[in-house]
């Protein structure tokens, strides 16, 4: 282990050690007096959870009367479902940005608990986890692949393997920087599957960290076709103009 590596990993049981994910708001930091809860009451009130009338396809919230979104009746889905218990929006988009940028890996732990809740409560049934992969420059850059610790924390809530099935080998934009068009193309021919044998014939849980235009599912579950099922999940999904 080197010293960078060291530091790093002092740095995240520091922060485990002062934001311990049973006793404060992963949302706001207040004090929980239940160490069962990882929202608090206040927070609890806020519009938060992606409940209501959903697609069925892609999870995002949509018209009441309706069934599926515009976007997935006029487009071919490579994906069975999509699961999200959050909506990316006010506290829960902070929180996931604290996750992704500023080291803040402990969220990922009650983050998927809340995404393993709604994976029983829907039936999703999968034999591996695949989580969407990061380029090596940005996990070097970030020190972990926001998706990878997500899938880690599924992993023990569920006991199926993970399966680094997918390597992205060019470095792309950022999604978050382009538009709906621009980012249903930006990530093509940028991630490959490593073996197909991997993920024949199984029922594959995608996991990624936020679901927006569902261009990067969409990408990875294309390449997993081999697969029985794929399912994607994320912690929030962003609600788009339907």
């Amino acid at each position: 282990m080197n010293l960078k590596e060291f530091f790093r990993k002092t740095k995240d049981k520091v922060l485990d050690t002062i934001f311990p994910n049973d006793i404060k708001c992963i949302l706001c930091d207040r004090d929980i007096p239940d160490n069962n809860q990882h929202i608090c009451e206040k927070c609890l009130k806020e519009n938060i959870f992606n409940n209501g009338n959903r697609c069925v396809k892609c999870d995002m919230p949509i018209k009441e009367g309706n069934i599926v979104c515009d976007r997935c009746t006029q487009t071919h889905r490579s994906f069975e479902k999509c699961i999200c218990p959050f909506i990316y929006d006010g506290k829960v988009r902070n929180a996931i940005i604290k996750l992704k940028d500023d080291k803040a890996k402990y969220l990922a732990k009650p983050f998927a608990k809340y995404i393993y809740e709604k994976l029983e409560k829907e039936d999703i049934q999968f034999d591996m986890i695949v989580p969407v992969p990061s380029h090596k420059k940005t996990i070097k850059r970030r020190g972990y692949n926001p998706a990878k610790v997500i899938a880690d924390e599924l992993a023990v809530l569920s006991g199926k393997p993970i399966c680094e099935a997918l390597i992205k080998n060019v470095l792309s934009k950022n999604q978050k920087a382009l538009g709906f068009q621009e980012r249903q193309t930006n990530l093509q021919n940028t991630i490959v599957l490593t073996d197909k044998n991997l993920i024949k014939g199984k029922n594959v849980l995608l996991v990624d960290d936020i679901i927006t235009t569902c261009a990067t599912i969409e990408v990875c579950s294309t390449l997993l076709n081999k697969a029985n099922k794929v399912y994607a999940c994320a912690i929030a999904r962003t609600k788009l103009k339907d």
